[in-house]
Formats: structure tokens, C-alpha cells, sequence
């Protein structure tokens, strides 16, 4: 990661702990926002190390691909629950079913793609 992305979280939490806490909140902002960067930048790099489907499996459900079993099955889980077309109101029209119905069956496939290629390293 370059030295400009892992320098601005870090400076925003200075900034944001010392505001809230003072010197002591900035030091512990600053160490809060190096730790933010460094996280993301472990993320992009196991993102990259993955297939492009796979890749693409973990971002549309929102997590990270060093999640746990869990944060996947709750992502899914939470998405579900808010796409499906079963939860869509009565009065809702066909377009919009159609539309929660592809995102459903797009989540579902994600979650499986997931789990095959979690099965499959074990």
C-alpha cells in the first residue's frame, strides 16, 4: 500500500481521537487509523490473491475473505432477509419482485461459491 493511503486514516484518527479525548485520544486515534489501513490493505491484497468470481462472491456479500464461518453466514443471512421477494409488501408490482428475486438468487449463489471454495481448502 502506498504511503498516501495508510498516512490519511491515520492522520483523520489523530485528529478525531484528539478532538474528542485530547493528546492522549489523538495518540490512541493515531494508532486506530494505522491499524484501519493496515487492515484494508490485508484485505485488498487477499481479495487480489482469489479468483475473480470468488473475488466477486465476497463483495456482494460484504465481507472480508479472512471472515470466519460466521460473519459469512450472518452476511448472508442479512441480506437475505432484506432482499428476498417474500418480504417485499403485498401491494408491491412485478418489476420489483423480479428485481428482489435476481438479487436473491445473486446472494445465494454468492454464499454457495463461498462455501464450496471453504469446503474445498479443508
Amino acid at each position: 500500500m502506498s504511503g498516501a493511503r495508510r498516512w490519511w486514516p491515520a492522520m483523520a484518527g489523530m485528529v478525531a481521537g484528539y478532538w474528542f479525548l485530547g493528546a492522549v485520544g489523538g495518540f490512541a486515534g493515531l494508532g486506530a487509523g494505522w491499524w484501519w489501513a493496515r487492515s484494508r490493505e490485508k484485505d485488498r491484497e487477499a481479495r487480489q490473491a482469489l479468483p475473480p468470481d470468488l473475488a466477486a462472491a465476497y463483495r456482494t456479500l460484504g465481507v472480508s475473505p479472512r471472515a470466519g464461518e460466521e460473519a459469512v453466514k450472518t452476511a448472508y443471512r442479512r441480506l437475505m432477509n432484506r432482499h428476498h421477494p417474500d418480504k417485499l409488501p403485498a401491494d408491491s408490482d412485478a418489476a420489483t419482485r423480479s428485481e428482489a428475486g435476481d438479487r436473491a438468487r445473486e446472494i445465494r449463489q454468492a454464499y454457495e461459491r463461498i462455501r464450496a471454495s471453504r469446503d474445498s481448502r479443508d
